[in-house]
């Protein structure tokens, strides 16, 4: 299925004290991170329209590698003209089987939410044009068009947007799961201030944030580097996982390694560092580094945030790629812990094999 991603992001923040696409969350410009969300869902052909501040946003755009798409009269427009030029440009390159949409200013949609959006979108029946999420009874994003509505939101002549053009369409509504992610958006600074506290309990940082923290807890040059190759590693596992098929937080899975020995001097280090990012607000992170040591229940599949964390520090040490065998050798030596060092080599070995069967790839 060919699914694209369309972001609207083109207006000039006019109730925000700010420019909203550019304002960071978790080290990010707000932008990146409304892109995260779709690449969580393995959406790789994402086309962005941007207008105020074009230079700016292309800029910051860059490292994403989307297709940016320019509306010079983000001035006299609505989004809806934006919708239609991102459309058109989608349309242009190719057929496409479902475009999920997001406008700039709605960055948090979770994982689990794209995931149903993807799974309806698989399985609508051919008369249906667009895919209407909600959140009880609130509508939520992202908002499906369907290979059958693209035409029809294109030609669409009335003053009322895309909310218009739904409206006489052949839609669906999707139940997604308890998410406020896909409900919040960011008009003015309270909102703002409310989205940057929730991007902190649930998602990951910049590499950029990682070492301001790597910093203020005076971390040893040779446990950073252990940290950022454990990073680099679950956070690739995960973008190769999203692209056959997982939906993941994958800056989560980045940052939760690069963070996870973060207090690696202190006794008790996983509980230390876990209690460090709780104190600041980052709840997510803070489960995957005190998960990290090991596997306490075995895990069902290699599909998730800590359990590739923990993977990736059982396949890296010091800096460097190592086998399961070298990773563990001197944890031989010391007999009482034989027992639970075989039981997660068994389970790693499980868990690479899954891995490797899903993407096609070594580790």
């Amino acid at each position: 299925m060919r699914i694209r991603g369309l972001i609207a992001a083109a207006g000039k923040s006019s109730r925000m004290d700010g420019f909203k696409p550019l304002m960071e969350l978790n080290g990010f410009p707000m932008i990146r991170m409304t892109v995260q969300s779709l690449r969580n869902a393995g959406i790789r052909d994402v086309t962005v329209v941007v207008g105020c501040r074009a230079g700016e946003m292309r800029e910051a755009l860059a490292p994403m590698e989307v297709t940016v798409v320019e509306n010079a009269a983000y001035g006299e427009t609505d989004m809806f003209a934006s919708v239609r030029l991102g459309l058109d440009s989608i349309a242009g390159r190719g057929e496409a089987d479902a475009v999920f949409f997001l406008p700039g200013d709605i960055p948090l949609v979770s994982p689990r939410s794209m995931e149903t959006m993807k799974r309806r979108a698989f399985a609508a029946g051919n008369g249906t044009q667009a895919l209407l999420p909600r959140v009880g009874e609130r509508a939520a994003h992202p908002p499906v068009i369907l290979k059958g509505g693209i035409e029809s939101v294109l030609r669409y002549e009335g003053d009322e947007g895309l909310r218009g053009a739904f409206a006489g369409m052949r839609t669906e509504k999707v139940e997604l799961p308890e998410d406020a992610g896909a409900l919040a958006d960011a008009d003015y600074r309270k909102e703002f201030e409310w989205l940057a506290s929730y991007a902190r309990l649930h998602r990951g940082v910049s590499e950029r944030v990682c070492k301001e923290l790597y910093e203020e807890v005076c971390l040893p040059a040779h446990v950073r580097r252990h940290c950022l190759a454990v990073g680099e590693l679950a956070g690739w596992m995960a973008e190769k996982l999203v692209e056959h098929g997982a939906c993941l937080d994958i800056e989560l899975c980045r940052s939760g390694g690069y963070l996870h020995d973060l207090c690696r001097l202190l006794p008790e280090h996983e509980k230390a560092a876990g209690d460090f990012l709780r104190e600041r607000g980052y709840e997510a992170l803070a489960g995957i580094v005190e998960a990290h040591k090991g596997f306490g229940t075995e895990p069902e599949t290699v599909c998730g945030e800590s359990v590739l964390v923990c993977l990736a520090d059982k396949l890296i040490l010091e800096g460097r790629r190592v086998s399961l065998g070298e990773r563990y050798q001197k944890a031989f030596s010391h007999s009482p812990v034989k027992e639970r060092i075989l039981r997660d080599i068994r389970v790693c070995e499980r868990l690479i094999k899954e891995f490797e069967v899903m993407t096609s790839e070594r580790l």
